[in-house]
């Protein structure tokens, strides 16, 4: 962290605009770790765009675009689809990069003051961190997994794959409420 600022968030009513509340403004830095875990989750984005056009020639014309809760497909569509799913994680992982920036503008379920915003918002910044990476991650895989079901290598998704990543984003956030109202 370098700095702060106050920062007036404001609200716009019909009545007019008003201050809803102030908020320090602090820069968090990236950690060497979250700086990594960036590179990871755009080299598994990038990968699964490569995978898929450099797969393209050998894809049926169909391909799974949903999965019923048992990870067999029930929806098919062509080809092109398969391109969706990178472009949702890419999506994602823009829009969380941006948001991870401006901490200030979060709802938290404590109250922010000086003495807690810097723990507060490294807190919440770490948890759209993760996410964002744990979502591009699991969009590479989705988009592997879909493409083995679309060329009959497998039937259905794997097993344990969805279970797995829902316990992770849903567990992270957990641990997060956890953490921010234990550092009130």
């Amino acid at each position: 962290m370098k700095h702060f600022i106050i920062l007036d968030v404001y609200i716009i009513t019909k009545k007019g605009v008003k201050i809803m509340r102030k908020r320090l403004k602090l820069e968090i830095e990236k950690t060497f770790l979250q700086k990594s875990f960036d590179i990871a989750g755009i080299l598994f984005l990038l990968s699964s765009f490569v995978y898929v056009l450099l797969k393209w020639s050998i894809l049926s014309e169909q391909v799974p675009i949903h999965f019923d809760t048992s990870g067999n497909p029930d929806n098919w569509g062509p080809k092109i689809m398969l391109l969706v799913l990178p472009f949702i994680g890419t999506f994602i992982w823009i829009g969380l990069s941006i948001l991870e920036r401006y901490p200030q503008v979060y709802n938290y379920i404590v109250g922010i003051t000086e003495e807690n915003a810097a723990v507060q918002y490294r807190s919440a910044v770490t948890l759209i961190h993760f996410l964002k990476n744990t979502i591009a991650i699991m969009f590479a895989f989705l988009t592997r997994e879909s493409f083995l079901i679309g060329s009959g290598e497998q039937e259905g998704l794997s097993t344990g794959l969805l279970p797995l990543f829902l316990t992770i984003i849903l567990g992270s956030v957990v641990l997060y409420i956890i953490q921010s109202v234990r550092r009130r």
